[in-house]
């Protein structure tokens, strides 16, 4: 599908939600586009290209799904209004009839009361279908970044956000270029200890993280070079049922190199593999950006489990708050290598195109799955939503 076809879609289903476009007075409905965009928790920068159409597709392609899980949020809203006003009329006419008018009425309620259940449980399977595509309620506002609120408000609220004037932008560069929202691109997933026997698993989902220059940064640093990072990760924890061990099948103890049978594991998919709950995880970040090459050190600030299944953690023997404390606090302290920096001239960096990647090794403290040292894996981000993206004085020459 191509940018236009996206942009057309975007903007029907805003009429969809909010009604009719009336460009000349910046609205959809009686909704301003800063009302449309509070609703959508998108930035002012996001949302202007959005409507422009010069988004990236994926940018589209999210905000459609973003829409289409606000319009099923409001079906569900009215049918429950429409629910309850229904319920009230029926209570209040009983109330004020004869007993054997009652009756009736009584008898109408209970068939009203079974059409309502019929509607609910409509409603309950659509709720299913969304949270399939889009996590569960409960989860739907967990997986909000806990710093929404500061980097992203409505145009016409007083607000003061985190990210550099752009009076200061020239200052401070290159880093100005790199502030805005990244995401984690691919999940990535590893052995865990934690009970005492294998088959328990890491899955690293996806993560929301909000960059923004610091000019709070150590003397060895130069101005405009350091840059943090607040990353918001989901991710899972999964036990293999059938506790296969580790070595060989999965890892390589001569290379300390994973398996492809470990590289093609998708637990969702995999017979055996049981989920035993969510993590919600926030860390702070600290880049340093040098012509050639990016630093990263990470510190968890939080870290807490959701959708726990109790009968998972009894049967294996699982110590989740001691995964969660001891073990999973590991990742935060692993050894990363410095990533290479491919944006020297940071007029380079694009929304929805640029990477860093970094290869780390998780050396596990309380190792009981049999091996020394750690185990590879790579995280990467991509640049979602650059804050600021005019051009920049300070090239690649001159850092």
């Amino acid at each position: 599908m191509d940018s236009q076809k996206l942009h057309t879609e975007f903007t029907q289903k805003l009429e969809q939600a909010f009604g009719l476009w009336e460009k000349s007075t910046a609205r959809f409905g009686s909704a301003t586009y800063g009302d449309v965009s509070k609703e959508l928790c998108m930035s002012q920068s996001q949302f202007t290209k959005l409507i422009s159409g010069s988004a990236t597709d994926g940018m589209y392609i999210r905000a459609n799904r973003n829409i289409d899980r606000l319009i099923n949020e409001r079906l569900l809203e009215a049918r429950a209004t429409r629910i309850e006003q229904e319920l009230q009329v029926a209570s209040e006419s009983v109330k004020n009839r004869n007993s054997e008018t009652g009756a009736s009425i009584n008898r109408k309620v209970v068939w009203g009361v079974l059409i309502l259940i019929a509607i609910s449980m409509g409603g309950v399977s659509l709720w299913q279908n969304i949270g399939k595509e889009h996590g569960s309620n409960k989860s739907a506002f967990s997986t909000q970044h806990p710093l929404d609120p500061f980097f992203v408000r409505d145009f016409e609220e007083p607000f003061d956000p985190p990210y550099l004037p752009e009076s200061e932008a020239q200052d401070y560069c290159p880093c100005s270029a790199w502030e805005g929202t990244w995401s984690m691109e691919s999940p990535f997933q590893l052995p865990l200890p934690g009970s005492r026997k294998p088959g328990l698993y890491y899955v690293a989902k996806s993560a929301d993280i909000r960059m923004k220059c610091s000019n709070l940064h150590a003397p060895y640093i130069e101005k405009g070079h350091a840059l943090l990072g607040y990353e918001y990760l989901i991710s899972e924890i999964w036990i293999d049922t059938k506790q296969t061990p580790l070595i060989p099948k999965y890892f390589n103890p001569e290379s300390m190199e994973f398996t492809r049978d470990f590289e093609d594991l998708t637990f969702a998919n995999q017979s055996g593999f049981r989920r035993v709950a969510v993590l919600h995880a926030f860390n702070v970040n600290n880049f340093e950006i040098y012509p050639d090459s990016i630093v990263r050190r990470a510190e968890i600030t939080g870290r807490y489990a959701t959708d726990v299944d109790e009968t998972l953690i009894r049967t294996y023997e699982i110590d989740l708050k001691h995964i969660l404390r001891n073990v999973l606090g590991n990742l935060t302290k692993t050894n990363c290598e410095t990533a290479p920096n491919p944006y020297c001239d940071p007029n380079d960096l694009r929304e929805g195109e640029s990477l860093i990647s970094f290869d780390c090794l998780y050396t596990i403290k309380a190792e009981n799955l049999g091996l020394g040292g750690g185990y590879p894996y790579r995280k990467e981000f991509r640049f979602k939503d650059q804050h600021y993206s005019d051009n920049l004085t300070c090239r690649c020459e001159s850092q």
